[in-house]
Formats: structure tokens, sequence, C-alpha cells
């Protein structure tokens, strides 16, 4: 073309003599890598550098007085918005590229004086077609998208034949599809899979394809795309679909209709993809939702507000364990309401940790609509950011599993207790009773057979305790309330006291299994009267204690409520305990005596402990065992 100058900008000047080698021929281009360097007014500006990134090049775009085409890999639609061009090619790196782009201009020059009214028409497609994209903003399903843009293809861009597919288990799906393309059959033609026809290298090759002339095409397949037609455009949808145009007559195509396809095709594929994702997080927070409200362990959902952890929701097990509803407790501080006294510090420490990023699950107790029980607490952030984070606490219960925990290990205590007395204490009483009849067979002393007695008895004694610490392998059976009063004074009648005394102040009522509790005061009765008073309950006298203490008195056993606390006490006047530390007469086979196991107060213990208990050793003017009850 005679007279006509294209001109070719690009940030490199290498870039831009390789673009302006490509599409020469017909004409002059000059290729520059700024307007002031143009030494000629051009027919056509040509500008192969992204202008959304390059404002020098923009500005050459507005100041120079002809058609300016964009060629680059870039954002079309970003493209698109800027006023200073009238094309846009993308440079895809293919051979094809240069040709469109030679087609573009040639265009452009082609119009000449109709110029004006065709960019105007251009302007006002590309225009309209970015009202489409914030009509697709508003569309709640993929299908209204889909329908959206089939109506924009055929009002905008004067498509009459045109449908769009997406791809399911390997086959294209038709979606949408115009009044023309209806009429045609094209949604019941059959199936055509994702690897056919132009449809198919169209999905695979994810670039689209004008097709001037389908019966220039050696080989191809019949499909969808040529039900009679003889030119097509199909364009990529995203990675999931296509955007199919046909037309009876040849060369019905160009590259502006592929370009403003694309442009549209984008809108599509963008709102789509938008859907897909909230639809993804719709179903993962329904998923979620479901999870939290049925989940049997009870859960709080928390979030960080102006540095504290508050709770935002809680779900139906939690209410039901713990008395508090959303509603009551909602922006607050969990731990206020479900943290037991004593346990403060616990709960801030757990807290720091959870700010500094980690992730918990640790035992602990909290305070229940009915009690404090144990739980394990695994704290699980779902968001985390420099100021903000999010996550659930779940508490499971694991109180029975610690009480079974607990049993086993009194299990084992009692294990090892049972072997020591096999192996220590029933061997030297046996010893002795061995020894003493080798005596009495070679003297006849009478005396002799006194201690064989003596023996027997302690081993009497031995194998009494031995089994009633093997009882306590189940050690509570059901619990009622129970007037301490009455059982106090049965545990009394069964124990050889002498002239020790009983009183019972205020007579508390506890819950406990009742034989179990008579079993604990026998126990705690018998001490008082033995190690109370510094005597011994040998087996072998028959009178058994004096039930006074070395001064003469009598032995005073009281049985009462706690002032400060629920639960009760069992104190004597007695001698008291002759060391630093009382409580370690409660340990397992622990005496002062020749011949006690050590098993009683063990048993008190281990009764006590099976009712959840707690048990202090108090030596004030004697002994006072106080029975914390939680």
């Amino acid at each position: 073309m005679a007279g006509v100058r294209v001109a070719v900008l690009a940030t490199d000047e290498e870039h831009a003599l390789a673009v302006a080698t490509a599409i020469g021929g017909e004409w002059t281009v000059d290729a520059r890598t700024a307007a002031e360097e143009l030494e000629h007014d051009p027919t056509c500006l040509v500008v192969a550098t992204d202008p959304t990134t390059a404002d020098d090049l923009r500005a050459a775009a507005v100041a120079v007085d002809a058609p300016a085409v964009v060629f680059a890999d870039g954002d079309p639609t970003a493209i698109g918005e800027l006023a200073a061009f009238d094309g846009f090619v993308r440079d895809d790196g293919t051979d094809g590229a240069a040709t469109r782009l030679a087609d573009e201009v040639a265009w452009h020059v082609a119009s000449g004086d109709d110029y004006p009214t065709a960019l105007r028409e251009r302007t006002a497609k590309v225009t309209r077609l970015h009202r489409v994209a914030t009509e697709l903003v508003g569309c709640e399903s993929e299908t209204a998208v889909y329908e959206s843009a089939v109506r924009a293809a055929e009002e905008i861009l004067d498509l009459d034949l045109v449908g769009i597919d997406v791809v399911e288990d390997g086959y294209f799906v038709p979606v949408a599809v115009s009044g023309g393309m209806e009429k045609t059959g094209y949604a019941g033609a059959g199936e055509i899979a994702v690897d056919e026809g132009i449809a198919g290298e169209t999905y695979q090759s994810g670039a689209s394809i004008v097709v001037d002339d389908v019966r220039e095409r050696e080989n191809e397949a019949v499909d969808k795309s040529d039900p009679g037609y003889r030119s097509v455009l199909s364009v990529p949808v995203g990675d999931f679909g296509i955007l199919q145009a046909g037309s009876p007559e040849p060369d019905a195509f160009d590259d502006r209709d592929r370009e403003l396809v694309e442009l549209l095709v984008t809108h599509v594929a963008e709102t789509v993809e938008r859907l897909r994702a909230e639809g993804h997080l719709r179903r993962q927070r329904d998923r979620l939702s479901a999870l939290f409200e049925n989940v049997p362990d009870p859960v709080v959902r928390f979030a960080l507000v102006d540095g504290e952890l508050r709770v935002q929701e809680v779900n139906p097990a939690f209410e039901s364990t713990f008395g508090w509803s959303t509603a009551e407790v909602i922006d607050e501080d969990i731990d206020e309401y479900i943290v037991p006294e004593g346990f403060e510090d616990e709960a801030r420490s757990l807290n720091q940790k959870l700010l500094a990023g980690e992730s918990l699950q640790v035992v602990s107790r909290r305070k229940t609509e009915d009690e404090v029980r144990d739980f394990l607490l695994h704290v699980v952030p779902f968001e985390r950011g420099e100021r903000s984070l999010q996550g659930f606490a779940i508490y499971t219960d694991i109180t029975e599993e610690k009480q079974r925990q607990r049993e086993l290990e009194r299990q084992n205590e009692r294990l090892d207790a049972f072997a020591s007395i096999v192996s220590h204490d029933l061997r030297n009483p046996l010893s002795i009773a061995q020894g003493y009849v080798g005596l009495a067979e070679e003297t006849g002393d009478p005396e002799h057979f006194d201690e064989i007695r003596r023996a027997h008895g302690r081993m009497n004694t031995l194998i009494d305790d031995l089994l009633a610490l093997a009882r306590q392998g189940n050690v509570v059976g059901d619990t009622e309330p129970v007037d301490l009063g009455p059982v106090a004074t049965q545990a009394w009648s069964s124990v050889r006291t002498g002239d020790a005394t009983l009183s019972v102040v205020d007579s508390a009522t506890v819950d406990a299994d009742r034989d179990r509790l008579v079993e604990l005061l026998e126990n705690l009765f018998r001490n008082a009267v033995t190690h109370g008073t510094g005597e011994e309950d040998d087996p072998a006298d028959t009178e058994g204690p004096s039930g006074r203490r070395p001064d003469g008195e009598p032995l005073r056993v009281t049985v009462g409520p706690l002032a400060d606390r629920h639960g009760f006490s069992v104190d004597d006047d007695g001698i008291g305990y002759d060391g630093d530390d009382p409580s370690r007469i409660l340990e397992s086979g622990f005496t002062t005596s020749e011949v006690g196991t050590g098993f009683g107060l063990t048993i008190v213990r281990e009764i006590a402990e099976a009712h959840g208990w707690s048990v202090d050793v108090v030596d004030d003017d004697g002994l006072r065992f106080e029975f914390v009850v939680e």
C-alpha cells in the first residue's frame, strides 16, 4: 500500500525491530522505542509492549493522530479499558500472531476515511462488553452466566449461531445456545469427546481457532460446530469449556471478531470461576457448620478481638455440658465461665501459647454445669494472620478415662503390695512359726506354742488385709445420700476400741457407697485406738487394745462436718504422728508398728479417691483426717 507508514513502538529496540520485520512488506515500517523518535506521522501505530505497564508508550498512543493497536501478551480486559487504543492482538509467541497483527493493521489502514465510524462501532462494542461484565457479576448461577454471554454475543457481536459447551466426564455438554443455533439442532447433535473436532482442538490447545472454510480442512471430523456451516469461530472458556460461533458463509470471521469474543469469554470465565470458588467455600462452610452443630464434643469457635480471645459461637454439646448458650457468652472470655478456681494461671498460659502461634492439645480441668471434670482440650486455629486469629476449642470429656487410669494405678500399687507381703511379710512370721514348732517338739515348753499362735495371728492379719485390699478392685458401687452419724456408730461397734469414746458432732450427709464408707471408718477407728494410744492390736491378745492414751485418759474420737468445705473429718486426741509429713501414713505399706501391715490407711485413701474425695492428714494434738467432697 503506497504511502502507508506503520510505526512499531516497544520498550526494547530489538523486540520493536522483530515485530516490524514480521509485519513489513506491504507498507513502510518504522521501529522505535519512544514516540518522539518517529520521523513521520504514521498511518497506524503498533505498541508491542503491554501498555498497562509502560506509561510512556501509553502516552505515545494518545499523542499520535492515528489508530493504535496493542500487540502484547497482556490482559485484554485491562488493555480494552485504556481509551488510547483501538485494537488488540495477543502476542502468544506463534507465527500466526504476526499474521493476525498484519490483518489488524490492514483493517485499520483499509478503513481510510471510514475509520472514525468503524472505530466508533468497535469502541461501542467493547464498551457494551464491559457492561456485560458488570451484569455477569450479578448472576447467581453458572447457567445464568452462560445465557447472558450468549445473549451478548447475539445482541452486541451480531453472532446469530453461537453456543457454549462445558466439559463433563470427557465430553462437551451444551449449556447455552442462541435462538438460531437451537433451530439447527445443535444441542441434540450427539456427544463430542474433548479430543474430537474443532471443539476438541480448541479445548486441548487452550487457544482460539478461526476456520475460514470447514470444507478445506483435511480429515475434519463432523461435529456440532459443522451442521452445514462453512466457517467457525471457536474460543476456549477458561479451562472448562468452549464458545463456538458458526456461519453458513465462508470467511465470516476475522481477528476482530475473535478478539471481541475473547474479551467476552474472559468475563465469562472469571465470573464462572468466582461462582465455583464461592460455591466451594459455601459447601465447606455448610459442612463445617453441620459438623460444628452435630459433633458430640463441646466446641467453641473463637476469634481474636482487640487483642483478646473472644467467643463467637458454641455448639449444642457445649450448651448441654457447660450450661452456657451462645447468647450468654458471645464476645466474652470463655475462661471466665468454665475455668475452675485455682486453674486461672494455667488457662492464661494456654492462651499465651495460642497467641504465639502454637496449636494445643492438653489435659485440663473445666467446670461443667454439674461438677469439675477432666477434658482433653484440643485448640485448632483455622485462620491466622499478623493481627487476626480464628479457631475452634474442642473439649473431649476424659473424666471416666482418668478414673480408670487412676484405678489401674491403684491396682498396680496393690499388686506391688501383694508381692511385697508374699515375698517378705508373710515369709517372716511363717519362718518364726516354723522355728518355734521345732523348739516345741524338742522341749515341749508351752511358751513356744504362744509364739506360734502369735505368728499365725500375724499371718491371719496380713491375709485379712490382703483380702480387704483386693476387694477394692471395684471399690465403689452405687452411691446415695448417707447420714454420717449412724454409719460411724455402726463402724465403731465393729472395732475393738477398749475404753475409747466416739462423738458425732452435727452429723453430715454425703453421697457415698454405704458399705465402703463403713470400711473406711472402721480402718480409721482401728488406727486411732491402736496407733493413737501407742498400743498394738495384737491378734493373739484376746483382750484387745485398752483404748487409753499413755496418760491413762480414754482416747476420744470425733466425727463431724468440715467447717469451711463440703466434706467431713475424723480426728482423735491421741499421740499423733512423730514425723515431718503426716500424709506419709497414707502410703501403701507404711507402718510404725511391729505387727501392723500398713494397709489399713491405704484402704482408707483408696475408698476416698474412688468416691472422688481428697484426703488431708493434719497432726494437731492427735491425728485429723479431712475428706473434701469435690
